[in-house]
Parts: C-alpha cells; sequence; structure tokens
C-alpha cells in the first residue's frame, strides 16, 4: 500500500538501480502509482484531490478508493510479463468508450495490451459504487511514455534515430491521435458517473512555439552565402556580404529577429533554443558569445522571450560533450535551468539522465523528423519515469508535435494535405487540453520551398495561450 505522502515520495526520491528489461517484466508498483497519476492529470483531476486517494498495488490489481465516499476502481495486472522480446511483436488493444460510447476516433487505444477476444468496453461497472478497467491501462501509459518500445527496436536511421516508419503508433495507424489524452477524456466520464459531486478542471489548450537556430550566418561562409540566392533571394546574399564588414546582422540571424516579430503581432511567446557546438558536419560552429549574437539575445529576452539550449549533433550519447555545451550556454544565455531540444531530434531513453544529470529543466526532443504526430502518445509535457532507476525524473518532456521539414521535406505533402492534417492534430489537442508544440527553424524563412506554410499554421493555432513551464520539473503538476 501506498499512502498519498509515501507515494509522492516514492516517485521523486526512489534511486533503486536495475535492468529496465528486467523491472518492467513485472511492472514495479511505483510505475503504476506513476501511470495512474499521469491519468488523473487527464481526467482533470486536481493534485489536491489526487493527494486524498488511496491507492493500493497489488499483483493482480491495483486498487483506488476515495475519502467519504464508497466508490471503488480497480485496474487489473495482466497474468503474463508486460515487456516484450526483441523478436516479439508489440501488442495493441482497442476498446470502447465508457457506456459504449464514442468518440471522434472511434476505439481507445492501448499499446502492449492483447487485443481482447471481443471489443467490449475498457470499464466495467459492478454496481454503483465500483469499476473495473479490464485491461492493463496503467501498464500502457507507463510503457508508453517511458517509450518501451524504442528500447528494445534495432531500427535507427542514418543519423541513429528510431523513426516513425518503425514505431508502433505508424504501424497500427494512430500516430495522429494523442492516445494517452484520449484515456483522459474517458476516465474522466469514469470518475464524473462514479463520483456526482466530483467537477473536473477545465481544460485549457497552449502552444509553445520554438525554434532550433542552427544557422546564424557566422561564421562567414561564402558558399553558404551565395546558397541564399539559389533557395531564396539575392537580398540574403547582399545582407550576408555586407554583415561580413559591418556591424549589421547576417541575413539567418536577422530573420531570428523576424520570428521573434512574426510571434509578438500573433501574441505568441517564443522559446529560442541555441547552439554552442565546435564546428563539424552537422553543427555550424558558430559562438553564442558574439557580441552580434549578444545583441540579439537581449533583444529577444527584452521582448520576453524564452532562451533554451540546442546541443549540437555529437553530444548524444556524450554526457561529458553535453555539459560542456551546456555549461557554455548557460553563461551566454543568462540561464541557470534552460531547456531545449536535442540537434536533429537525436534521442534515446538514457538522453533523459543525461539532461537531468545536466540540472536543465525540460527537453522537447520527443518528435519525429519523419511523421507528424505524438510519439509519446501524448500532448502534455510530463515528467518521465525511469526503470533504470525506478523513479520519476527530475526532468520534464515537452513532446514536439510538428517541426517545420516534416511535411514539406520529409512527407511531402500537398499544403492543402498537410495543413487539413495539421489542423485535426491541433483540434485533438484543444479537445483533450494539451499543448501544441511547433518547431520552426529561423533558416526556413529563407527557403522559398516554404513560403506560406508558418503563417498558415499560425492561423490554424491562433487564440492559443503560450505554455509557460516552470523551473522546477517538480511544479508541473
Amino acid at each position: 500500500m501506498r499512502s498519498p505522502a509515501n507515494h509522492s515520495e516514492a516517485l521523486a526520491d526512489a534511486s533503486v538501480a536495475r535492468d529496465p528489461q528486467t523491472a518492467a517484466a513485472r511492472l514495479p508498483p511505483e510505475a503504476r502509482l506513476y501511470a495512474l497519476q499521469e491519468l488523473a492529470r487527464r481526467s482533470g483531476v486536481s493534485k489536491h484531490f489526487f493527494r486524498t486517494w488511496k491507492m493500493e498495488v497489488e499483483a493482480s490489481v491495483t486498487r483506488v478508493t476515495f475519502p467519504d465516499a464508497p466508490a471503488k476502481i480497480e485496474f487489473l495486472h495482466p497474468a503474463e510479463p508486460t515487456w516484450p522480446s526483441p523478436a516479439s511483436e508489440i501488442p495493441v488493444a482497442r476498446a470502447l468508450w465508457p457506456d459504449g460510447g464514442s468518440e471522434p476516433g472511434d476505439d481507445l487505444v492501448l499499446p502492449f495490451c492483447a487485443e481482447a477476444q471481443a471489443r467490449t468496453p475498457l470499464y466495467r461497472f459492478a454496481g454503483q459504487d465500483r469499476v473495473i478497467c479490464t485491461l492493463d491501462l496503467l501498464g500502457s501509459f507507463v510503457l508508453t511514455l517511458s517509450r518501451a518500445e524504442e528500447r528494445i527496436s534495432k531500427a535507427f536511421d542514418q543519423h541513429g534515430r528510431f523513426p516513425a516508419s518503425a514505431s508502433l503508433a505508424h504501424r497500427h495507424g494512430f500516430l495522429e491521435r494523442p492516445v494517452l489524452d484520449e484515456h483522459g477524456l474517458a476516465f474522466e466520464r469514469v470518475l464524473s458517473r462514479l463520483l456526482p459531486a466530483w467537477r473536473p478542471e477545465p481544460r485549457t489548450p497552449r502552444l509553445k512555439l520554438t525554434h532550433d537556430i542552427d544557422h546564424i550566418g557566422m561564421p562567414f561562409q561564402l558558399r553558404n552565402t551565395l546558397g541564399h540566392t539559389w533557395r531564396r533571394a539575392t537580398r540574403g546574399t547582399l545582407r550576408d556580404l555586407a554583415a561580413a564588414i559591418s556591424s549589421a546582422e547576417p541575413a539567418e540571424l536577422a530573420s531570428v529577429l523576424q520570428l521573434a516579430r512574426i510571434s509578438a503581432s500573433a501574441n505568441f511567446r517564443s522559446a529560442f533554443y541555441w547552439k554552442a557546438s565546435p564546428q563539424g558536419r552537422y553543427d555550424s560552429g558558430y559562438d553564442p558569445a558574439h557580441r552580434k549574437v549578444q545583441l540579439v539575445l537581449a533583444s529577444l529576452r527584452n521582448a520576453g522571450h524564452e532562451l533554451g539550449i540546442h546541443p549540437g549533433y555529437e553530444t548524444f550519447g556524450d554526457r561529458s560533450k553535453l555539459a560542456a555545451e551546456v555549461a557554455c550556454l548557460r553563461q551566454a544565455l543568462c540561464a541557470v535551468s534552460p531547456g531545449g531540444r536535442q540537434h536533429y531530434l537525436r534521442w534515446a531513453p538514457a538522453t533523459w539522465l543525461d539532461w537531468e544529470a545536466c540540472g536543465l529543466s525540460y527537453d522537447s526532443s520527443l518528435g519525429f523528423a519523419d511523421a507528424f504526430g505524438f510519439r509519446c502518445g501524448t500532448s502534455f509535457p510530463f515528467r518521465p519515469f525511469s526503470f533504470e532507476q525506478n523513479r520519476e525524473l527530475r526532468l520534464l518532456e515537452l513532446p514536439l508535435i510538428l517541426m517545420d521539414c516534416t511535411p514539406v521535406k520529409y512527407m511531402k505533402l500537398p499544403r492543402v494535405e498537410a495543413l487539413c492534417r495539421i489542423e485535426k492534430l491541433v483540434q485533438r489537442v484543444k479537445r483533450t487540453g494539451g499543448v501544441f508544440t511547433l518547431l520552426w527553424h529561423n533558416s526556413t524563412l529563407l527557403d522559398r520551398a516554404y513560403d506560406g506554410w508558418y503563417e498558415a499554421i499560425l492561423g490554424l493555432l491562433a487564440g492559443m495561450p503560450s505554455c509557460e513551464l516552470p523551473e522546477d520539473p517538480r511544479e508541473l503538476w
């Protein structure tokens, strides 16, 4: 049994190291309690109300009871180990919404759950005061959020990334649905019927507008400068040439300020992620301490925008290189606990531990380059669960939903089709109350292939308030 206080301590402070595959073969109690917390957050349950729940984790069931009410919810556990072997196919179950009702998107989706013999409601009401969740929803939650499939997959692209094409969500056709957040809507129905006096907190969908600053036209390279003429127009080339002998900003650095003006005109607050990596094949090697960069940083800071980090290509899997770049960027940005995103979206589950060790507040690398959608099954910011250490990390993950080059360069979609599908993503985030995180590079403003795309997408997001994340991840909820 875990009391509410002990539950919080278990999620924050447990430090038992273990092999993740061994740990998840039988999910530890801490993992199931973590999953229950994440389900409750998405259901409109307040932190205060959640702390009053009495939660017991037994071998075959997780049981929840409530103060001053006879109501009870039982989440059944599978008889067989949850974690699949690398050679096996990860199962995906589908179930009906409570009361047999339906929602846009049809059935509820449960990754890592064996399919039931017949399609039935996920929740069974046994009298007025007892509800049974018939499939392993809690296991599905924690394994999906912790990216369990990426821990056992051998599929990688040329940059060492797990591709969308290899994902469970892509193969089963639910990548463009926030399936875990939809479970929040379903569980809200269950709680409303079981506890008639309870009222969910209102859902407020938000926007996180982010920009990875990969190139700023410094150090000056004639080849890159002449590339502006091919991609866009001679004005970018002329500006770069002038900047090389004057105090003016190069075209790509000036485009950072242009992004800030676009955000301000739409009443959005942007996050700009900066680099401090040495020059390499995939890193431009600019200096964030350069006077011209510092003037732009001051302008962004004065306008109320966020300054974050964008660690270089070679920091992936190398904690010492990551720590060195983070230290440099902390000083250049005047930021104590910044957030940011890995360059090229090079990420693996161990990256979370590296970022936590460097004292960073949040990561936003978890989107796919080759397809837009919900890589983690959610658009909600969350604190990841570490199977290695059997605890909730002191780091936030802010899932990335859409990157500028994904529909244009990777998916090669016609604009009308892409905008229609992106609008559906936006509507699903609004319905579930999550965060739509968009990545738009400053350099694409100089590329004619992207003409009109940014304005059209911002139009779909108009009116959404900006998402503000806490510096201390433990203050998320």
